[in-house]
């Protein structure tokens, strides 16, 4: 019985489309990076905004409180 041969490609031809996939994972890979980088930026945007408006909150809570003690 005769074993099967397998097809065997040229290296260069193989090599070639192994670094033409490493150059596209890079690219997301750095697409991905980038695109971390600037939901972090948000994502700290949006805690300054909620940290603002409990302090916001906070001190017109204080003023009606301290008027609604005064006019006692």
């Amino acid at each position: 019985m005769k074993k099967k041969l397998t097809p065997k490609f040229e290296s260069k031809v193989s090599m070639d489309v192994i670094c033409y996939k490493l150059a596209e994972i890079h690219k997301d890979v750095q697409k991905n990076s980038k695109d971390i980088e600037g939901l972090k930026h948000q994502m700290s945007m949006g805690k300054g905004g909620i940290k603002a408006v409990f302090v916001v909150g906070s001190l017109i809570a204080l003023i009606v409180a301290v008027l609604k003690f005064v006019k006692l």
